[in-house]
């Protein structure tokens, strides 16, 4: 069964959405051949740019948001110690659906949409929503935090080692042992091998 876009959103507002706006906005949409080509259902917008979130009542999350621009996340090495950074660069973000159709008429570009649902994913749905690739979908959520928390210790191992190279070539006792004691506390917390 080929499922289309004017179908999930007709299909999505039969049940009561969080924000009362929400279905004259949809239903505005489903008007615009043109806007509705241009949705991309996702089962996730984390870190995707240009991205809209409509929620059912009773379930979880934000009621409504249209997020235009983009997010990601970068480890920098600053001062010696790694930081982590997540960078968004949001040309518009709101929260109220009329306001949403006004910025939606100037806009010419994908429209990432989440659709979240009170209860189970509808077969319906996940037809058509395409997995974010940004977040792997096999992956739980604590596993991958999992993951990024033990690629922050081996950076911060590799930053650890030069300092202790460092103080070796620089004959500084102080700057040497202060460097060890950190580096075997991270090799002890590491998950990997180094």
């Amino acid at each position: 069964m080929i499922v289309h876009k004017e179908y999930v959103l007709r299909r999505f507002c039969e049940s009561p959405l969080k924000h009362g706006d929400s279905r004259e906005l949809l239903e505005r949409i489903c008007a615009q051949p043109a806007l509705l080509k241009r949705l991309v259902f996702v089962t996730n917008r984390d870190f995707l740019p240009n991205t809209m979130v409509i929620s059912q009542s009773g379930s979880a999350g934000t009621a409504f948001e249209l997020s235009l621009g983009s997010e990601s996340e970068h480890l920098l090495l600053v001062n010696g110690g790694l930081l982590h950074q997540t960078q968004r660069t949001r040309e518009v973000c709101i929260t109220e659906p009329l306001q949403a159709w006004e910025v939606l008429q100037e806009f010419s570009g994908l429209l990432h949409v989440q659709l979240v649902f009170q209860g189970d994913t509808p077969d319906w749905y996940e037809e058509v929503a395409v997995p974010n690739e940004a977040v792997p979908p096999t992956l739980a959520a604590g596993f991958a935090s999992f993951i990024r928390e033990q690629v922050d210790l081996v950076l911060w191992a590799i930053t650890l080692k030069a300092r202790i190279d460092e103080a070796l070539e620089k004959r500084d006792e102080k700057l040497f042992y202060e460097a060890v004691r950190l580096y075997k506390e991270v090799l002890q917390s590491c998950f990997w091998k180094l």
